[in-house]
């Protein structure tokens, strides 16, 4: 058998000098553009439970951005429907939209969809679409299915990356991501949120009374409450969305592609879960806990990562004024509506 093209090895000799998600994704949909054809090229990548597909890049002609929009977040069943054993055409990308809204984008021909492995199994997905009409040429599922052997490698090295710096983005008492990894990430949300024409929102949520658990318990059992609430409310939302401890007794949820009325439902989710059962500390005694949370979103409350946090924490202040165990959403110009 001949070893494999030279457009395929400068393909993925572009995608292995990215070892950030964004611009490995970016690379991968670029080479696919070039070795498989389309007109445009979306770059998935699996959340860490596997049951959802997060656009990372989105690359080609005019539209490609609004197509991100669109399809922003994918069901992985996809994988599984139309590509179990490698790439495969679907005739009508169209019938990937979204039904019963109205969209404003290019029309659409046939998709190919390739699922992207590592050596420790799925890690995404390489959605190519052409326009009405067209379609791909012969001989490209093989090609593709080629393409997506020869990257492996690239996403075991970055799988590597993510792991170690893991290390450095997590908090060690709550287990959860620290508030140095929470200004990147605002930046890279503002920034997906421009390009692809999608909003997301905060949730600034404050442990009532955790003080008193100091006081009477110690500081230990302190930490074993923030830990056990970092567990219930990484428990309350998507695998896609990020949890961070902001300092103290405080956290910020941050929620990609997410509304007021959606990121409302999810703090009064996570009240829920914090309130539903007391909290058991190593002393032996099980203490009753509530939260204040605050809700903001980009760009209603905000057009800045700052201001939106600024803004959830300015409605977060007004619920503990008001007597704790609630949630508020912030206003334009940073008000608290409760």
């Amino acid at each position: 058998m001949a070893g494999p093209d030279r457009e395929l090895l400068l393909a993925v000799l572009a995608a292995h000098r990215r070892l950030d998600p964004p611009g490995c994704f970016a690379a991968v949909a670029d080479g696919g553009l070039r070795l498989l054809g389309g007109r445009w090229a979306l770059g998935y990548q699996a959340s860490p439970s596997g049951d959802e597909l997060l656009c990372m890049a989105a690359r080609g002609e005019d539209g490609a951005d609004e197509l991100a929009g669109v399809l922003g977040v994918l069901d992985p069943g996809l994988m599984r429907q139309f590509s179990p054993g490698g790439a495969t055409i679907l005739r009508d990308a169209s019938s990937l939209l979204p039904t019963g809204e109205d969209h404003r984008l290019p029309e659409l021909g046939e998709a190919l969809l390739l699922p992207l492995r590592s050596g420790a199994g799925a890690i995404g997905l390489l959605l190519l679409l052409r326009g009405k009409g067209e379609s791909f040429p012969e001989g490209v599922v093989a090609r593709a299915a080629e393409y997506a052997r020869l990257l492996e490698p690239v996403f075991d090295n970055l799988r590597a990356v993510a792991s170690l710096r893991e290390l450095v983005i997590r908090d060690d008492t709550a287990d959860c991501y620290n508030r140095r990894y929470l200004d990147q990430s605002l930046d890279d949300e503002v920034a997906r949120a421009r390009r692809f024409g999608g909003r997301f929102s905060v949730i600034f949520v404050d442990m009532d009374n955790l003080k008193e658990v100091n006081t009477h318990h110690g500081h230990a059992s302190g930490s074993r409450v923030l830990y056990e609430a970092s567990v219930r409310i990484g428990r309350s939302i998507r695998s896609i969305d990020r949890l961070f401890r902001y300092g103290g007794d405080e956290f910020v949820v941050l929620l990609p592609g997410t509304g007021r009325q959606g990121a409302r439902e999810v703090a009064e989710r996570i009240r829920r879960a914090i309130a539903e059962r007391p909290f058991s500390l190593p002393t032996g005694a099980r203490v009753p806990l509530t939260i204040s949370a605050g809700v903001a979103t980009w760009p209603d409350h905000g057009r800045s990562p700052r201001a939106v946090v600024e803004a959830a924490d300015a409605a977060l202040r007004r619920v503990k004024e008001r007597g704790k165990n609630a949630i508020a959403e912030a206003e334009p110009g940073g008000e608290a509506a409760p």
